[in-house]
């Protein structure tokens, strides 16, 4: 009796291995039959031999140095009855009716297929390309269906950019930039000691031309007991940029819970504790970064509980007298205000702040196109009293609510226009918010102001926005170019010569929106014919007729290089 009760737990516990593993297996055979839905995705996009860029077989990007195999692998759920054909196209971004096939494969009747390609990408011109699904009987696809849509990174259309070389320039390391490409171009980053990855940022920041790197010098993190100052991170990221001929445009900001809660500064001790840190600083560094005093201090946001002109430029005078003190050379930008505010600017100069900085630093933040900014800078300039005036922080977001919300391929238009605008307005310095997505959610507008993706940690994915390519096809063909003349060819129409040596570039692009996607027009050159370069790298050759070029003008930025 004692055995037989012992038997029945076992003879249970095998009956339920059984039906498991029958179950199990069951499962496995029939995995991807069935299906109900269908759905394409890209799974995966790599480089997987032949590295020209990065060494990792594992680390999914959409880039690739000309030369590298792209290596492209598509899920497809298939629930017909019937197997369906998948063929595969490039098309260049500035011209999608253009198109050739990369490969095919088959989507197998009521299952999920796994389709691979790859892609020899010698054979193709440097260009950013939208990667096309033609599915049997379905009809195209450009990017993931449902349920593959859940984070931004998800929702981005499929590319693979085919990168040039890199764009090499160096622009001097002390004093300000030169109104010339790429110049006082830079990026906001959100790391100090770079990380394995973070490493991999850098890089691709000075792949692309960038020259500047605009990041937070927090009080807090060097100065944990009064008195004493470690700069553990800051050591790194500065060799870390100087490496790879970067500068740093450091913030010296926000408050210390070892001084007024943590609050900004108020009180002359709390100010002497932040002159102090910033002199400290400069010592260190000297004027190899630009240095500017707080972030938006105009808003509530960064200047808790509210903002204070008399507070804040009390601050960045006793502060800006420190770094001078430690570093003569330095250059100081300040008050760095959320928007082109006036009034502020105004008061703080009216309280002297202007007598101490080298710079006056804006964010010239709007849900307008970029060419509207050129009022507000004629407006400041009016108060400034004839201080250069910088744009340490503009940028448009891809996703959430906010007013300045706009699509991908905007995005990449207005990050270009950007530049070129203030390089017209002789603004020196453009900071480009911001370097990567911080975060997934296509629901949050903080989340999508990236030129490249947010990384997915674990299995790495570094995927570039159409941004990142369209100001990297900027600044390769025409690094070297200082602007020389404006003209204003009315419809919103603009062009801006730019030259070097004795070669000449002529940018044309069109600012707002009309009923017309673009405007025919007609210009008269001292040439036989111009190469046009289009804003994701394609290019073209067009004789001119009778000494005139006619060109269909875009939002998208056009490169018009003469050819006699």
């Amino acid at each position: 009796m004692r055995l037989h009760r012992l038997l029945i737990p076992v003879l249970v516990f095998v009956v339920m291995v059984v039906l498991f593993t029958f179950f199990a297996s069951k499962k496995q055979e029939d995995k991807g039959k069935n299906v109900r839905n269908f759905f394409i995705r890209l799974y995966y996009e790599g480089c997987r031999g032949n590295f020209l860029i990065y060494a990792d077989a594992l680390m999914q990007r959409n880039f690739f140095k000309r030369g590298e195999i792209a290596t492209l692998e598509f899920d497809v759920s298939n629930p017909s009855k019937d197997d369906w054909k998948v063929v595969f196209y490039l098309a260049p971004f500035d011209k999608p009716s253009i198109r050739f096939k990369v490969g095919e494969g088959l989507a197998k009747a009521e299952r999920a297929t796994r389709i691979n390609l790859e892609v020899d990408t010698s054979s193709l011109e440097p260009a950013l390309y939208l990667i096309v699904a033609e599915i049997e009987g379905q009809g195209e696809f450009t990017a993931n269906t449902e349920p593959f849509r859940r984070t931004n990174l998800e929702t981005y259309p499929w590319l693979l950019a085919i990168l040039d070389e890199k764009v090499a320039w160096s622009s001097p390391k002390d004093g300000l930039p030169e109104l010339r490409v790429p110049e006082g171009l830079g990026v906001n980053i959100h790391f100090i000691k770079p990380s394995y990855l973070e490493e991999r940022d850098l890089d691709m920041i000075a792949y692309a031309g960038f020259q500047l790197v605009r990041m937070d010098f927090f009080w807090s993190n060097v100065e944990q007991e009064k008195g004493f100052y470690s700069f553990n991170g800051y050591d790194e990221l500065t060799k870390a940029l100087r490496e790879r001929g970067l500068r740093p445009l450091y913030i010296l900001d926000y408050g210390n819970p070892l001084y007024g809660g943590g609050q900004p500064p108020r009180t002359d001790e709390e100010r002497l504790a932040f002159s102090n840190f910033a002199r400290a600083a400069a010592s260190r560094y000297g004027d190899y970064p630009l240095w500017e005093i707080w972030n938006e201090p105009n808003i509530e946001v960064f200047w808790k509980p509210q903002p204070s002109v008399a507070d804040y430029t009390a601050l960045a005078i006793r502060t800006a007298k420190a770094i001078k003190e430690a570093c003569h050379r330095c250059v100081i930008l300040a008050p760095a205000t959320s928007g082109v505010d006036i009034e502020f600017i105004s008061a703080a100069s009216s309280m002297g702040l202007l007598d101490y900085i080298d710079v006056v630093s804006v964010h010239p933040y709007r849900s307008s196109a970029p060419e509207t900014a050129l009022v507000d800078y004629d407006r400041l300039r009016s108060v400034v009293k004839g201080k250069t005036i910088v744009c340490s922080e503009w940028g448009y977001t891809t996703g959430g609510t906010y007013a300045n919300r706009v699509d991908l391929v905007k995005q990449a238009q207005y990050v270009v226009r950007k530049y070129i605008v203030n390089l017209l307005a002789r603004v020196p310095i453009t900071i480009i918010y911001d370097w990567k997505d911080d975060g997934l959610s296509p629901r949050e507008s903080e989340h999508n102001f990236g030129l490249v993706s947010h990384h997915w940690r674990g299995w790495e994915l570094f995927f570039i926005k159409p941004s990142y390519f369209a100001i990297y096809n900027f600044n390769l063909r025409l690094a070297g170019y200082a602007p020389t003349k404006f003209l204003s060819l009315g419809h919103q129409v603009y062009a801006l010569w730019f030259e070097k040596d004795d070669s000449r570039k002529l940018v044309v692009w069109r600012a707002g929106s009309t009923s017309d996607d673009s405007i025919e027009l007609e210009l008269e050159l001292d040439a036989r014919e111009v190469e046009l370069i289009h804003l994701f790298g394609f290019r073209e050759n067009v004789k001119l007729q009778g000494g005139f070029l006619k060109i269909d003008v875009t939002e998208s930025p056009l490169i018009v290089v003469p050819r006699p």
